[in-house]
Formats: structure tokens, C-alpha cells, sequence
């Protein structure tokens, strides 16, 4: 698993990156950094989870990353400065702190940080290939078991994991149908390995049993 930026960047200056910036709160599905808008900010992700999407070659969205607390959000194209490559929405209610371009562009020189974030930045872009041929490749069941497994995140083992996102945008990340989406799950919950909300969204109970059923068709 791929370490989180407070964990590469060490504690001491995750404490001091906080410093930069208020706490701020977020609703769930907020979108915080939009693609192909200027990098005005970087965003600290304190508590919480986000999908980040791209535009795919055929105008859908495809889904590069889910991630957690603890993260930085868009300081590639802040010290780039050029504009956002991904857009960054949140998956449940989010704490976060939305530090300016130049203030995290002098933090990142005062503390030598621009080459290993750049190696850190490096090992993030294949995980979002490999991110992007799994959800593209393969059966409706298969792309779909592999979304759910991004999107849980880093879930208890064996315990349940809420995820907010409707049928349809579940479709659109794995370039499905809502029909042939909505069919898998209902087999699935048949089974007992998730349950499906009324308002939308899921609740999966059993991640690695329809792992493996999605594997075997």
C-alpha cells in the first residue's frame, strides 16, 4: 500500500503544513479541485476520503485513485503551475485545509521537498494507470468488484464499508450500463455480500467472497 503524504513527509512537517491554512469542513460528494481549472491551492486532507477522476478518451469519467486522511491534494500542478490534471470529490464528510499556491510552493522550498514529492508523484501516476486498466478491462462484475475495493479504502478487514455513490455514477466510473451494474449487485446481495440503500448507494459486507466470484465468471 502506498504510504500517505503525512506519513512520507513525517509528522513534524505535517504539523507544521497544517499551520498554512484553517480547518475546514466539506459535505460528502463536495467537489474540491476541479479538472482543467487553474492550481490556485493545495488541499490538505485531514479527515476523510475523495475520489480523484479524469475525463476519459470517450467524455466519461474514469476513476485514477481513492484517498484517505492524511493526504495532499493538487501540489503536483501547484508546482507545475499549470492547471488540474484530475478532478477531486469527496466520498463522506471531509475535514480539510485549503492552503495557497504560493504559501505551499515557499513551504516545499524551505524544506527541500520538491524532489521527493516529485518520486512520490511518480509512484502515484503508475498506480493510476494500473487503477485505470483494471476498471477498463474485463467483465461488468470483475471492474466492478475492483471499483468497490478502491472505494471501501482502507475498511476493517471483514467489517462493512458504506459507499455513498449512486448506481448510476458506479456505472459511469467502469463504463457500464446502470442496467448491468444494478443486476450484479442485486446477485450480489442475493448472496448476503452487500446491501443496497433506498437513497442510493451500498454497503458491502463480504468484500473479498465477491472478489472472488467476479473472478470465477
Amino acid at each position: 500500500m502506498q504510504e500517505s503524504h503525512r506519513e512520507f513527509l513525517s509528522d513534524e512537517k505535517w504539523s507544521l503544513l497544517r499551520q498554512l491554512a484553517p480547518e475546514r469542513y466539506r459535505a460528502s460528494r463536495t467537489t474540491l479541485l476541479r479538472q482543467d481549472e487553474p492550481a490556485t491551492c493545495v488541499v490538505l486532507l485531514e479527515t476523510g476520503s475523495v475520489m480523484v477522476t479524469a475525463d476519459g478518451p470517450r467524455g466519461g469519467e474514469q476513476l485514477l485513485a481513492v484517498r484517505g486522511d492524511g493526504e495532499l491534494l493538487g501540489e503536483m500542478s501547484v508546482l507545475a503551475e499549470g492547471v488540474r490534471s484530475a478532478t477531486v470529490r469527496t466520498l463522506e464528510p471531509c475535514r480539510v485545509r485549503v492552503v495557497p499556491a504560493v504559501d505551499f510552493t515557499e513551504f516545499v522550498e524551505a524544506h527541500g521537498l520538491l524532489r521527493p514529492l516529485l518520486r512520490h508523484s511518480y509512484s502515484r501516476l503508475r498506480e493510476a494507470d494500473r487503477t485505470k486498466l483494471e476498471l477498463t478491462t474485463g467483465s461488468v462484475a470483475l471492474r466492478l468488484s475492483g471499483l468497490l475495493m478502491r472505494l471501501s479504502g482502507p475498511a476493517t478487514p471483514g467489517g462493512p464499508s458504506r459507499i455513498r455513490l449512486p448506481q448510476e455514477d458506479l456505472a459511469k466510473l467502469i463504463g457500464a450500463s446502470r442496467n448491468a451494474v444494478g443486476k450484479v449487485l442485486k446477485e450480489w446481495s442475493r448472496h448476503g455480500w452487500l446491501t443496497t440503500a433506498p437513497g442510493g448507494g451500498v454497503t458491502v459486507t463480504d468484500l473479498p467472497a465477491l472478489r472472488r466470484h467476479a473472478a470465477e465468471r
